[in-house]
């Protein structure tokens, strides 16, 4: 159920899912637009996994992997999905997958507290830094 999407899959896919990653991305942060994550799943720079029912999606996510200090990471950029019951079960085993087709030793995300439970079958995350916005 839960898969990448390929190049050709990503224009079809993209108008039913980027209402909700903007509306993500605008609760949770805005260093980076739906239109910009499109565009990297677009030119390969990142990849878009969805889980689908019934050829709708039930869960999108953009993924990339990147070249960090200590080796290669893969990293959530955003996650966005109705009724968890439906897809997060294969979560982990299809990021864990994910990331060692591509040769990464580690998955990172960013995301408001509360979000490490989702990935919390993996392991227990580290938290690496917290991020703050002050209005000027």
């Amino acid at each position: 159920m839960i898969g990448l999407a390929n190049s050709a899959e990503v224009d079809a896919l993209w108008p039913q899912l980027s209402a909700r990653f903007q509306e993500a991305i605008d609760r949770c942060g805005d260093d980076i637009s739906a239109a910009d994550l499109w565009q990297m799943c677009r030119s390969g720079n990142a990849f878009l996994m969805v889980a689908m029912e019934d050829d709708v999606p039930a869960m999108g996510a953009v993924l990339q992997f990147q070249k960090w200090e200590r080796g290669t990471v893969l990293r959530c950029l955003v996650l966005a999905g109705e009724d968890m019951g439906r897809w997060f079960a294969e979560l982990p085993a299809a990021i864990r997958k994910i990331a060692r087709e591509g040769g990464a030793t580690r998955f990172v995300f960013d995301g408001r507290d509360g979000w490490e439970r989702i990935i919390m079958p993996l392991k227990i995350p580290k938290k690496l830094r917290t991020t703050y916005e002050v209005e000027i």
